[in-house]
């Protein structure tokens, strides 16, 4: 018996001591730290930076390409052109082959390209600069998310420990209590009816205690979720202030959401493909400088030429293409996306009205949160004052331990209801800022 209560007290000590180098961070703190190391946010992030990329790669499009060439070319067999016999004097009507290359050539040259005029070039860069901005809003999209998540799990784990320290506190008195009775009971000044029933009330607090402290680890292994730290790294959250002040709230601009600002970025994306497609009727332009020289030989020797001689040639040359006819190819792919575009926009119609009733609902939410927090402290002010008087007549001998442990519980889910209730409100005004799209500060 004596084994086992050292090793109760030695976990205890080592349960106490692991919890008090445990880091205990505001909620200011684990936002900013979900926002340096969430790796829904990293990763958003670099979407950000890819785009980046994808910019400089359309304006690429703009500058001229350079290559450089070699070619080293042997024929075993040189070909040879059918000529009339004619022209060296032969009989009329008759062909003769003729070789006029030499088995062995040897090139080399640069060739200069610069794109002039290219529609689609130009509606590519704008589509770049397009989708840049659309994974900068997205960006926002998962701040957001990751600020709203670790908010409301913050605000949980804040009411589950205020309500175990309000639990440990009513187990620690009850436990005298029942020590107390059951002195009583062995002299049978208290019936064993009304001893078990408070080893039944302790044993229930107990049970409650233990649930409530599994809900604290879920959510704390959430919040060091949603912060990328390791779930065996210990940390705290500060106690809620009771004394926090109430913002006073009202309906912002549906505009302002990043949901709403994403889908009228993927609206100019969908435009920007259309005229992408579009941009097929255009004609190109474009402009070619060549320069290189070539070396003959009448036989295999890669290092030699007739005479040592390099016969060098140069042009310059523009490209012009007009399309004209592709089979009604374009027209039915730009009808396609103008349906794509037409249908994006209905979505937006559609969302703006959903963020309207979300922002909507969130306000009703809140004004009937706040209403319920004054009620709940008008029901703990009263609880509070019944215990005191529950206190000075069981002192006189007015009521019995058991009554007086009825009220007792009264006022513990009093004050279990207020700060929930408060947590609720806390919630519940995060979720107007989240409809008014205001969690993230641009």
């Amino acid at each position: 018996m004596i084994s086992r209560i050292s090793f109760f007290l030695v976990a205890i000590l080592l349960i106490v001591r692991s919890q008090s180098y445990g880091q205990q961070l505001t909620l200011e703190e684990c936002i900013r730290i979900s926002l340096e190391n969430n790796l829904d946010v990293k990763n958003s992030k670099l979407e950000v930076q890819s785009t980046e990329y994808k910019v400089s790669e359309a304006k690429s499009g703009l500058l001229p390409t350079v290559d450089v060439n070699g070619q080293y070319q042997y024929y075993f067999e040189v070909p040879a052109q059918l000529i009339p016999s004619s022209t060296f004097g032969g009989p009329a009507g008759e062909y003769t082959a003729a070789k006029f290359s030499m088995p062995q050539t040897t090139s080399a040259n640069v060739q200069a390209t610069q794109t002039l005029y290219n529609q689609k070039v130009m509606v590519g860069l704008k589509a770049a600069k397009a989708a840049r901005s659309y994974s900068s809003v997205q960006l926002t999209l998962t701040k957001e998310d990751i600020i709203y998540n670790i908010t409301s799990t913050y605000y949980n784990i804040q009411v589950l420990s205020d309500n175990l320290n309000l639990l440990q506190s009513n187990i620690t008195n009850l436990e005298k209590t029942v020590k107390t009775n059951e002195a009583l009971k062995n002299n049978e000044i208290v019936s064993s009816s009304t001893y078990k029933r408070l080893l039944i009330n302790l044993e229930n607090l107990r049970n409650e205690y233990e649930n409530q402290k599994l809900s604290q680890t879920k959510y704390y292994n959430l919040l060091k979720y949603l912060m990328n730290v390791p779930l065996t790294e210990p940390i705290e959250v500060t106690a809620f202030d009771f004394n926090t002040t109430l913002e006073e709230l009202q309906a912002g601009d549906v505009n302002q959401r990043a949901d709403i600002r994403l889908q009228q970025e993927q609206i100019k994306l969908y435009e920007l493909d259309k005229k992408s497609t579009q941009s097929g009727y255009y004609p190109t332009l474009s402009a070619n400088l060549y320069y290189g020289y070539s070396g003959y030989y009448n036989k295999f020797s890669p290092a030699e030429t007739i005479n040592n001689q390099w016969i060098n040639s140069s042009y310059f040359s523009l490209s012009l293409k007009i399309p004209v006819f592709d089979g009604f190819s374009k027209k039915y792919q730009v009808k396609q996306k103008s349906v794509t575009v037409q249908k994006s926009i209905n979505s937006l119609t559609a969302m703006k009205q959903k963020a309207d009733r979300d922002i909507q609902d969130a306000l009703n939410n809140y004004t009937s949160n706040k209403n319920l927090l004054t009620n709940s402290k008008r029901s703990l002010d009263l609880a509070e004052q019944l215990f005191k008087d529950a206190n000075i007549e069981y002192s006189n001998g007015l009521i019995t331990i058991t009554e007086l442990l009825d009220v007792q519980d009264d006022l513990s889910d009093a004050r279990s209801n207020y700060s929930t209730a408060l947590i609720n409100l806390k919630i519940a005004e995060l979720d107007v800022k989240k409809a008014n799209g205001e969690l993230v500060k641009e």
